[in-house]
C-alpha cells in the first residue's frame, strides 16, 4: 500500500534555524554581539524554553509559543542583564524563523513529491513563524496556534486533524520529523513516521519510527517502494 498524504515537520526538517542565529542575537546585543556569545545565549534560550514549553504543557490551557519564548527572553535577560525587551526579541526570533535557510535537500525533495502526493506542513509552531515558501508547493498548513495542540500532547489534536482533513487510513499518511514529538505524536494515531535523523543519534524509545534518514535523498527509495 502507498501514501497518498506526505506531512512534513518544518523547522529543523525542511529548514535550519541555526542558520539565523546570528541574526536572532545581533539586534538583541547590539555592541555586545559576537558569534560565541551569540551560540551560547541560544543554547541557553533553548534550555529555557524546553522548561517553559514543558510547563505549559501541564496546564489545561493552550499557550502560543510567541508567550513561551518571551517569557523564556524575559529570563534570560534578568539572569544576564541583557536590556532589551523580551516582546521585541520573540518578534525577532519569529521573523528570523521565517528566513531561516532550506537545507541543501529541501527544495529537490518538495520539487520531487509536489504534485504527486498531497502535501501538508505540520508544524508545532504559531502561523507567524512559518516561512510562506509551502504555498509554492500546495501544501496545506497544520500549525499548533490553528489546531491548539502541540504534537504528542495529550489530546493529540493535531494530528487527529489531519486524518480528519484528508478523510484517508492513517497508514497511508507519511510524517516526517526531526523530534521525538514527531515520531511517537504520529504513531499514536496510526500514521507512519519517518525521522529525519540529521544528527546520527540513536532512538531508545518505544515505539521505533517506522523509517530513520539521514537526509531527504534517503526517502527516494522508501517512497518509491512503498508506492
Amino acid at each position: 500500500m502507498g501514501f497518498q498524504v506526505i506531512s512534513l515537520d518544518m523547522f529543523q526538517t525542511l529548514v535550519n534555524v541555526n542558520s539565523r542565529i546570528d541574526q536572532i542575537w545581533q539586534p538583541i546585543l547590539a555592541d555586545r554581539f559576537h558569534s560565541e556569545a551569540a551560540g551560547r545565549h541560544a543554547a541557553d534560550l533553548l534550555a529555557r524554553f524546553m522548561e517553559e514549553w514543558s510547563r505549559s504543557r501541564d496546564t489545561a490551557a493552550f499557550i502560543l509559543l510567541r508567550e513561551i519564548y518571551g517569557r523564556s527572553f524575559e529570563q534570560l535577560f534578568r539572569e544576564r542583564g541583557i536590556v532589551c525587551s523580551h516582546r521585541e526579541a520573540a518578534e525577532i526570533l519569529f521573523r528570523e524563523h521565517r528566513l531561516a535557510h532550506f537545507y541543501e535537500d529541501t527544495q529537490d525533495f518538495l520539487a520531487s513529491v509536489a504534485g504527486k502526493y498531497q502535501l501538508c506542513i505540520t508544524s508545532d509552531a504559531d502561523d507567524a513563524m512559518i516561512p510562506d515558501f509551502y504555498r509554492s508547493y500546495g501544501a496545506r498548513l497544520f500549525t499548533s496556534e490553528q489546531c491548539l495542540s502541540y504534537k504528542n500532547d495529550s489530546g493529540n489534536k493535531i494530528f487527529k486533524d489531519l486524518i480528519r482533513h484528508y478523510q484517508v487510513p492513517p497508514g497511508e499518511i507519511l510524517h516526517i520529523g526531526d523530534s521525538k514529538a514527531d515520531v511517537l505524536g504520529a504513531k499514536r494515531e496510526g500514521i507512519a513516521a519517518c525521522w529525519i535523523n540529521r544528527g546520527g543519534q540513536s532512538w531508545e524509545l518505544e515505539p521505533k519510527p517506522d523509517y530513520t534518514v539521514r537526509s531527504f535523498t534517503e526517502l527516494a527509495g522508501i517512497l518509491g517502494s512503498a508506492g
